[in-house]
């Protein structure tokens, strides 16, 4: 189910709670879609819909069935991510580009090449709409970096990246 901003602000602040009380990770992963404006300009309203529809089941297909998706205006989407802290979250924002956003989609005899940005935020305890500006950030700085970049915030409160490897797909398969 794809959550309006209201109940996805609700549910950061149910999800902060839990996370506190129970002492594991929460993170929020923005994605922002490159160029959606331009993309959506060549379809009709229907084409439109259709491709939302799309990109909101690809990226349900990778989470878990306790994670939240929501979407905002301009091709952005937010994901809650239970039990994560901002170094998994990061491999799953990894996982997002290649896997909802590698291959086209084809709408109304049109082929689009989607391409997005994410930014990743840890909660550490702090309060959910701090943790939702630090992945905002990252996002911003991900899009100065370019298509498909992936940026965690740098105000995360956990402890160093060493001690939580980041697997990526092209990891797996090149171990396999």
């Amino acid at each position: 189910m794809l959550l309006g901003r209201d109940e996805l602000i609700t549910t950061l602040f149910r999800e902060t709670d839990r996370a506190q009380r129970l002492k594991t990770g929460l993170a929020v992963i923005l994605c922002g879609i490159d160029r959606w404006e331009r993309c959506l300009e060549r379809l009709e309203m229907r084409a439109r819909a259709e491709v939302e529809h799309e990109i909101t089941r690809r990226i349900a297909r990778v989470l878990r069935c306790y994670d939240s998706l929501g979407s905002s205006e301009g091709g952005e989407y937010c994901l809650i991510l239970p039990g994560c802290n901002s170094f998994q979250a990061v491999g799953m924002a990894e996982r997002l580009r290649q896997e909802a956003f590698g291959t086209k989609i084809f709408v109304e005899d049109e082929e689009l090449a989607l391409e997005a940005c994410f930014g990743v935020a840890g909660s550490g305890g702090r309060s959910p709409l701090v943790v939702l500006r630090n992945a905002e950030q990252a996002l911003r700085a991900a899009r100065a970096q370019g298509t498909g970049s992936v940026e965690r915030s740098s105000y995360d409160t956990e402890p160093d990246s060493k001690a939580f490897p980041i697997v990526t797909i092209d990891d797996m398969v090149k171990s396999r």
